[in-house]
């Protein structure tokens, strides 16, 4: 496995990369384990999230790796995939959708290795408040806003 830092508005992201360098994990952390040149094959990444992190790309376009989650879970996460930058549908919304409960739904979304990627950050509760987010609450309000505020740029 490989690990690359990136500093984002919302807290040092640390992003895990597996043997065939395919996007495995993306997770919120307090330091860096090392400080070396960013390797070859997560420039592209790099660069989508400086973009993202901008307000000027809507979708990320590089390869990931999900084979390590249940059926469930992929089938949550493809839904989420397809909630289109800027807009929140709710917990509720996909339960449906899937024939299951919003609970299962939100453990489904607290697994999601790749937060922000796949945009988990886009699904609220049924009373319009935020609900969790493995990168933290802020941080979910933190992407909502910001898709919101650049979606202009886009229409």
């Amino acid at each position: 496995m490989y690990r690359v830092y990136f500093k984002s508005p919302i807290g040092l992201l640390e992003i895990i990369f597996d043997d065939s360098f395919s996007l495995k994990k993306i997770l919120i952390t307090d330091f860096v384990k090392d400080d070396e040149k960013e390797p070859e094959f997560a420039v592209e990444l790099i660069k989508q999230l400086i973009l993202y992190f901008r307000g000027e790309l809507t979708a990320f376009s590089y390869s990931f790796n999900i084979k390590h989650v249940s059926d469930f879970d992929k089938r949550v996460l493809e839904l989420i995939g397809k909630i289109p930058y800027g807009k929140t549908v709710t917990y509720s919304w996909i339960a449906k959708r899937l024939n299951t409960s919003p609970r299962a739904v939100g453990q489904a979304l607290k697994r999601n290795p790749l937060p922000i990627i796949i945009p988990c950050h886009r699904v609220i509760k049924s009373d319009g408040t935020i609900g969790g987010y493995s990168l933290g609450v802020e941080s979910k309000r933190w992407l909502i806003e910001h898709e919101r505020s650049t979606l202009s740029k886009f229409l």
